[in-house]
């Protein structure tokens, strides 16, 4: 009888105290969303986009977009606080191979704000930059050839392994060096 007794407290407690969790954690929900008047400057392609790069100063490799994406992605504050986040993000991909692509994403977060990163071929990438640096420009600002085509006001981003990308915004990606590959926009 005793051991009915324990188990039947024992499910009471738990019953009550789920509960009580349950009532405790009525967390409001937060909307943050990117700024998308800066859409033309951070992600320059459309969804019929196509860009013609030389591959390492050999091979030429025709990349394609892969069409503009809105998505809204749940973050949950996680800090003894049941709010939810919905961010919003854009994306787009340029794919000439299977292994020969990038893509720019723009996306809110909970903390930080609204940030860009670039990812290139699934093995490097930018770290998170504020969106407003690709409208107004901070150093370093750059003039670059490429392929005896002449550009200024060049924007020189790092990727994390080991490399850059030379962004014109407005115009997009006009080089990228990184660890295994070179590609310079044609055109």
């Amino acid at each position: 009888m005793k051991q009915i007794t324990k188990l039947l407290f024992l499910f009471t407690t738990l019953v009550l105290f789920g509960n009580c969790a349950k009532d405790e954690c009525q967390g409001s929900t937060y909307n943050k969303n990117v700024d998308k008047s800066y859409l033309p400057d951070i992600i320059p392609y459309s969804d019929t986009s196509t860009a013609l790069f030389l591959k390492n100063g050999k091979d030429t490799l025709l990349f394609k977009s892969q069409g503009l994406r809105e998505e809204t992605v749940k973050d949950y504050s996680g800090e003894g606080s049941c709010d939810t986040y919905n961010l919003q993000q854009f994306s787009l991909k340029m794919v000439a191979s299977d292994t020969d692509f990038f893509e720019i994403k723009y996306y809110a977060t909970r903390k930080v704000g609204k940030v860009v990163t670039i990812g290139v071929n699934d093995y490097d990438k930018t770290k998170e930059y504020d969106y407003s640096n690709f409208r107004y420009y901070y150093p370093p600002i750059i003039k670059i050839e490429i392929l005896k085509n002449s550009f200024d006001k060049v924007l020189v981003v790092p990727l994390t392994v080991t490399g850059n990308l030379y962004i014109k915004p407005k115009q997009g990606i006009l080089k990228i060096e990184a660890s295994f590959n070179t590609y310079e926009l044609i055109k």
